[in-house]
């Protein structure tokens, strides 16, 4: 069973409602997933554009302070040439310019030459040779440029200038206000939405990627910045937005927004709802792979649950069943469906019916064995009858010829009879311990040959082996007549020793083998020519046959040695009860 179950892939229960649960929500989730990303997408967008809106807000009073500027710029322009010869006179404008608008860090009227002596607060300076001023005067026309440090101010500012034209239309010079760099930020006026209060960190940078002003320690700017972006190639990106994940793995938005064609803020948000925000690209399947994690587990439990417990009982009852438990077979089922339970019942039924027709057929054993067991006693009785018969006509016939035919009958009907009497005893089992059943046929072939002033001698040296009844009873009838030849013509006086080995060795093979005085090959072979030699050895030969074996005789001094060896027909002789040779 194990087998089947981990041999195939989804073979088994809970896999296939798998399966099944994938295919049956594989419609439902990739709708899911489509929807889910669409929403995250719209919510990005969203995001994005609640970036930008809020950055271009922070970065609202900068831009105003730029556009008064430019005003301011090209009102003064349009009045210097009335005041270009009283430099008192100009002073005068300047400082009341500064005091309207308190915001700008320098006022001034600078000539083309670069001698700065019109400025608000009466400052003059030589800008001569400033590449600042270079840019400002190289086009005459309006301009905007951020130098991160001012000559006069000392701070980075963003010169706005306006050309100043002569009578002839000829440029003069130009008007130049300075706007303090800042970024400023107004929390009062920020709602809030689906972003933070308040940013992260507002920068300020140029073309070049220079940062100009920020709003965070400098050395926490670079761990702001996205992964992977310069301020560089953001400010060749132009106005854009982006979501991307800070070093502690917190995501941010960045939104850029170019306050001038040189100078950009970059605007660093976290999302209102940081701490529940996921990877926008695991997001879409977030959803779908729980609806396939739920259907998986819910397959996995109501196999489980319904019916895979049942069957474990089940077949743990059949197994312990089939390999010969008899004590419980029904199996314990906690409220089963009803179809497990019919089935549950089904088997209680089958083992019920199993278990009488075993009872039955021990019985009908048992009958066999008791049957079989009052014939060999009764065919044992019936020879031993016989026997006495042949004994008393023993003791009547004085003729040397009959009682030497009656002797030799007598000789074999004691053997018939003690084989079936040792059969009467071990009856009952399919195998007969042949051992056994020899050591009994050689007592009685002993005692019936057993003669005064003679001293016989019998050694065995016999293998445990089981055979079945129709080799056991020629086996021993073989014996039987076998041995009588050993004793039969012996000397009479002289001493007798016969050795009997019965060994089983590995496989199907036995081989049983007799030894004793050279005087029982007439016997043996028939070579004699009187009846009972013939007849002994036609018995032999006979008896070799049944067994399907091959017999020999072999000499070994003064020793005879007849051997037979055969295949064993039923069951294999095991190796670990086959002891060594002597």
């Amino acid at each position: 069973m194990s087998a089947v179950r981990l041999g195939r892939f989804g073979a088994g229960l809970v896999r296939r409602l798998a399966i099944v649960n994938i295919v049956a929500l594989l419609p439902l989730v990739i709708l899911t997933a489509m929807q889910t990303r669409t929403l995250v997408n719209e919510a990005s967008d969203s995001l994005s554009r609640a970036a930008m809106a809020r950055t271009v807000q922070a970065a609202q009073q900068e831009i105003q302070l730029i556009g008064a500027a430019r005003t301011l710029a090209r009102t003064l322009a349009q009045m210097m040439p009335e005041t270009i010869g009283d430099t008192d006179a100009c002073i005068r404008k300047m400082d009341a310019a500064a005091r309207a608008y308190p915001d700008f860090s320098l006022i001034a009227y600078v000539p083309l030459s670069g001698q700065m002596i019109c400025a608000s607060g009466g400052r003059s300076h030589d800008f001569g040779g400033n590449p600042f001023f270079a840019r400002l005067t190289e086009v005459p026309e309006p301009r905007l440029v951020l130098n991160p440090g001012g000559p006069v101010s000392g701070y980075a500012v963003l010169g706005v200038s306006e050309p100043v034209f002569g009578p002839g239309g000829k440029q003069l010079g130009i008007v130049s206000i300075s706007v303090p760099h800042q970024a400023i930020v107004a929390p009062d006026t920020v709602q809030r939405d689906t972003l933070s209060e308040t940013p992260v960190a507002l920068i300020t940078f140029d073309n070049d990627g220079t940062i100009l002003t920020h709003t965070v320690p400098l050395d926490q700017t670079s761990a702001l910045l996205p992964a992977g972006q310069t301020l560089a190639g953001l400010a060749r990106a132009g106005a854009h937005t982006l979501s991307n994940f800070g070093p502690s793995g917190e995501q941010r938005v960045y939104a850029v927004a170019p306050i001038t064609p040189e100078l950009y803020l970059l605007g660093i948000w976290s999302p209102a709802n940081n701490a529940a925000m996921i990877n926008p690209s695991v997001a879409p399947w977030l959803l779908a792979g729980l609806m396939v994690l739920s259907g998986l587990l819910a397959a996995a439990f109501a196999a489980e649950r319904l019916v895979i417990r049942h069957i474990r009982s089940l077949s743990a009852a059949m197994t312990a069943f089939a390999a010969g438990a008899r004590l419980r077979p029904r199996p314990d089922l906690v409220d089963p469906p009803a179809e497990i339970a019919e089935l549950a019942e089904v088997y209680g039924a089958m083992t019920e019916t199993i278990l009488r027709d075993e009872a039955d057929l021990e019985n009908l054993l048992h009958q066999k064995a008791e049957l079989l067991r009052e014939v060999h006693h009764r065919t044992g009785n019936s020879l031993q009858l016989i026997a006495s018969i042949l004994r008393m006509h023993l003791r009547e016939n004085p003729d040397d010829a009959v009682r030497q035919v009656l002797e030799n009958l007598l000789e074999r009907v004691m053997s018939l009879s003690t084989v079936h009497l040792g059969l009467y005893r071990i009856a009952g089992s399919p195998e007969v311990a042949v051992d056994e059943l020899i050591a009994e046929v050689i007592a009685k072939v002993d005692m019936l040959h057993s003669r005064s002033g003679r001293t016989t001698t019998i050694e065995t040296d016999l293998t445990p082996l089981p055979l079945a009844t129709h080799q056991a009873v020629p086996l021993a009838l073989l014996l039987a007549e076998v041995l009588a030849a050993f004793l039969a013509d012996a000397a009479d006086a002289s001493p007798l020793r016969v050795r009997v080995r019965l060994r089983a060795e590995p496989g199907k093979a036995a081989v049983l083998c007799v030894s004793g005085p050279q005087s029982a090959e007439v016997r043996l072979t028939g070579t004699g020519g009187s009846a009972p030699e013939v007849i002994a050895a036609r018995l032999i030969r006979g008896f070799v046959r049944q067994l399907d074996g091959e017999s020999a005789l072999e000499r070994d001094g003064d020793l005879l040695e007849f051997s037979v060896g055969f295949t064993v027909r039923q069951g294999t002789i095991d190796p670990a009860k086959v002891p060594e040779a002597a």
